[in-house]
C-alpha cells in the first residue's frame, strides 16, 4: 500500500509566505513524500494517515491476547476463522479470545486505523515533514558553510532528515515498542 505524504506544496507554500509552481511544486511533492516516509520510518513503520479495512496477518504464540499493530485502532471488524463471540476488541490494540481459546498460527485480521487529517497528532505530523522540506528549500545547493572574509556562516544540513527534536517529537506521538503478540 503506498501512503501520500501528509503535507501538500500548498502547505509548505503557506509556511514558507509563497506560491510554489511548476518544478518547484513538482520538487515540493516528491520532498514531502520523501519527509512523510522519514517520519513513518521514525514512528516505528506506523502508517498515522487514516486506512479503513486494512488486513494483516499476525502470528500468534499461544496467549489469550493479541496486540494490533497500526495504532490507533478505529475498529476491528473480522478476525478470519472466528466468530465474533469468539474476540473481543479492547477499545485500544489489544484482541483478547473470549472463547477459552489461544491465538495460535497465523490470525488475520481486518481493522481500521490511523488518525484523520484534522486530527491534532497528524497536524504534527504536517508540520515536521513541512519543516524538513523548508530547509531543504532554504538551501538548495546542499552547502553546508560559507565564508567571505572574516565572516563564516555553518549552515543546517539540508539534506531530506529530521533535526533530533524533530524526531523526539515524532517518536513521542507515534511510536510503538513492541507489536504482534502481547499479554
Amino acid at each position: 500500500m503506498v501512503l501520500g505524504p501528509f503535507a501538500t506544496s500548498a502547505d509548505l507554500g503557506n509556511r514558507l509566505g509563497r506560491v510554489l509552481e511548476g518544478v518547484e511544486q513538482s520538487q515540493a511533492d516528491r520532498l514531502l513524500a520523501d519527509a512523510s516516509n522519514l517520519i513513518r520510518m521514525e514512528a516505528g513503520y506506523q502508517q498515522i494517515s487514516r486506512v479503513n479495512n486494512d488486513t494483516v496477518t499476525l502470528r500468534g504464540s499461544g496467549r489469550t491476547a493479541l496486540k494490533l499493530p497500526q495504532r490507533p485502532v478505529r475498529d476491528v471488524t473480522v478476525v478470519a476463522g472466528l466468530p465474533t463471540t469468539a474476540w473481543v476488541w479492547d477499545g485500544a490494540d489489544l484482541l483478547w479470545r473470549t472463547d477459552g481459546g489461544f491465538w495460535t498460527g497465523p490470525v488475520t485480521v481486518t481493522y481500521s486505523h490511523g488518525f484523520e487529517p484534522e486530527d491534532i497528532a497528524y497536524q504534527v505530523a504536517v508540520s515536521v515533514a513541512c519543516d524538513a522540506v523548508k530547509r531543504i528549500f532554504a538551501n538548495l545547493d546542499l552547502v553546508r558553510q560559507r565564508s567571505i572574509d572574516d565572516y563564516s556562516e555553518t549552515l543546517v544540513d539540508a539534506r531530506a532528515s529530521l533535526l533530533t527534536g524533530e524526531a523526539d517529537t515524532i517518536r513521542r506521538a507515534f511510536a510503538v515498542s513492541d507489536w504482534g503478540v502481547s499479554g
